[in-house]
């Protein structure tokens, strides 16, 4: 994707016009560099929250026509959604989901997580009538779902009355990508006692899964047979392991100039007059504001991508506008686009430069883009 390469943008019907540009081909190829780096387990590819911002079900396809294992989603109405969009591969639903649920997730052919105690023994009354399979959720350290170890144990009776649709088991890194590996390798060591604990009680499940995207790229997959990369698949790590695998950023936010107006010095921009020109200058609106998922606070602080330049962002972003600062002598006319977040990572507006200038992750700001952008997709 190249902003000086830019075509016009399809304006919407209610006359707005902004879009983000997701690459397929490049999720596809780091779902491939992943999976060499998992040494070709299989892949639960993670598309919740919208595959990230980059569209669910467009990003579910890519990845099933790329041989992932299976799709992993946050809950029930994600994993439907990846089905009415006509995906057959494995679903997993992360979250859990109440027995009230089940007759839905197996119609639909969901893989649920067990994520606690609380439902095991209304699972095992509705599981002979509403079959689905299920992936039993551990606590090794990340503080949140799954089973701890100290309860394991008194759990066991009911979780073998569920082994017939115990498929796996399943934790999450709370600190992949720290360097010292320190407390990542005493997750494994609860993972693994607990696996041997349901192992000695007759539950073997087949697939194992405890490594996360960083997990992948740093190595810590040990007898996994499974692994979930989530944000690596969108090119979006900061890990250094994951630029020497060559992922790609796959997705660009791109807005068009609504208006172009001269400025003379001294004039105020937004509100709380938070700009004011320090010389005669141009302002450009943009069609993109916090509503959109832009961030607010990159008003006076972020920069877009125009005519293989960059420009500052001034002012305050508003709900449904941003404005942009231009020389005079730079040629700017309404409809032009502009590009928001570069999908080069070297460049100042890359989402990876952008989430350092706020203090944050780039996934926050991909997570964010709201669903009235248009999402135009390249194979």
């Amino acid at each position: 994707m190249n902003e000086q390469n830019l075509e016009p943008l399809k304006r919407h019907p209610e006359g707005r016009a902004l879009r983000a540009e997701v690459d397929l081909g490049r999720i596809a190829r780091n779902l491939d560099r992943i999976r060499a780096a998992a040494g070709g387990r299989g892949i639960w590819g993670v598309v919740k929250a919208n595959a990230y911002g980059h569209g669910a079900v467009p990003v579910g396809r890519a990845l099933e026509e790329a041989g992932v294992h299976g799709l992993a989603v946050s809950n029930l109405e994600e994993g439907l959604e990846l089905r009415r969009g006509g995906i057959e591969c494995p679903i997993l639903v992360l979250g859990g989901l109440r027995p009230e649920a089940l007759p839905a997730a197996s119609a639909e052919n969901l893989t649920i997580a067990l994520v606690g105690p609380e439902h095991l023994d209304d699972y095992a009354r509705l599981l002979p009538q509403h079959p689905v399979r299920l992936h039993l959720k551990l606590d090794t350290g990340m503080g949140r779902f799954g089973l701890l170890p100290s309860e394991l144990g008194e759990h066991l009776p009911q979780l073998q009355r569920l082994s017939p649709w115990l498929e796996g088991a399943m934790a999450h890194f709370a600190t992949a990508d720290d360097p010292d590996p320190g407390f990542a390798q005493r997750q494994r060591r609860v993972f693994d006692a607990c696996l041997a604990q349901l192992a000695d009680a007759g539950i073997h499940p087949t697939q194992r899964h405890h490594g996360n995207s960083d997990a992948c790229l740093r190595g810590l997959l040990d007898q996994d047979t499974h692994a979930r990369p989530g944000l690596a698949l969108y090119g979006l790590t900061l890990l250094a392991e994951g630029h020497v695998l060559g992922l790609e950023p796959a997705l660009e936010l791109v807005a068009e100039v609504a208006r172009v107006k001269a400025m003379p010095a001294g004039t105020t921009v937004g509100y709380g007059r938070t700009f004011v020109a320090p010389h005669p200058l141009q302002i450009a609106t943009l069609t993109c504001g916090y509503a959109d998922g832009y961030r607010r606070d990159l008003g006076n602080r972020g920069v877009v991508g125009f005519r293989g330049r960059t420009f500052p962002v001034v002012g305050r972003i508003s709900m449904d506008y941003l404005t942009v600062a231009l020389p005079l002598d730079v040629p700017v006319v309404p409809g032009e686009p502009m590009t928001l977040y570069s999908s080069d990572p070297a460049a100042p507006h890359s989402l990876e430069r952008l989430a350092q200038v706020l203090g944050t992750i780039p996934y926050e700001l991909t997570c964010a883009l709201h669903r009235r952008i248009t999402r135009r997709f390249s194979p």
